[in-house]
């Protein structure tokens, strides 16, 4: 008996070495699983005193990204921003500080691969010329972790910081005068509309001369 019970501590002891062997492989199984991937801003082009968007974007392997804040930081003397639309049922605040947007959220299903986590509208506030330059959007993650099931894992994202980039301005079009062709004179006609009237007054001499001509030969 004494010799049994023994040999069921035994077991008991193996059994619960091996649990715990089991569980440790498992813990050290779902750390090395944490997700990897990129994080990424836009680089618009938006000419001096016009506005235009830049998108925040993620771009995660399994299990996904679980849970996000990041931070886009700019030069608030030639930026402006303004509306801050987020995506994947996050939160922006446009004015978390002066030179300063975050954006964050979470997702309990993970995002896979190229997702948009927002957008924000900036004005270039540059004057045109060549004082008009690229303006940096430097990206800064707070939060940025997994979407592994009871213990969401930590990770550092490839950056790829953007930049508000001065576009040339739009080229006004041509004036048109009243006819709808060429340019204007200074009466406010149309340089086409004489040169029209010129050509109708000359086919109307022509066709005049013809006449005459019949009339004579006819009289012969």
């Amino acid at each position: 008996m004494k010799g049994l019970k023994n040999v069921r501590l035994g077991l008991a002891g193996i059994l619960s070495a091996a649990l715990v062997v089991i569980g440790a492989f498992l813990v050290v199984s779902q750390v090395s699983a944490a997700a990897s991937g990129t994080l990424s801003i836009s680089s618009p082009a938006i000419a001096a005193g016009q506005s235009g968007t830049a998108d925040l974007r993620s771009n995660v392997t399994a299990p996904g990204l679980g849970a996000w804040t990041v931070d886009i930081t700019y030069d608030p003397a030639k930026l402006t921003v303004g509306t801050c639309t987020p995506a994947q049922g996050g939160v922006c605040n446009p004015n978390f500080a002066a030179n300063m947007v975050r954006i964050t959220g979470a997702s309990a299903n993970g995002l896979l691969g190229d997702t948009s986590l927002g957008t924000i509208a900036f004005t270039n506030n540059q004057a045109a010329g060549t004082a008009c330059g690229a303006v940096p959007l430097t990206l800064t993650t707070n939060v940025f972790a997994d979407a592994t099931i009871g213990d969401p894992q930590s990770f550092t994202p490839t950056i790829t910081n953007g930049s508000v980039n001065c576009a040339a301005p739009a080229t006004a079009l041509p004036t048109l005068g009243p006819t709808g062709f060429g340019s204007t004179t200074p009466g406010g006609e149309s340089s086409f509309g004489w040169l029209i009237m010129g050509l109708g007054g000359l086919g109307l001499a022509a066709l005049a001369g013809y006449g005459a001509l019949r009339l004579r030969s006819r009289a012969v």
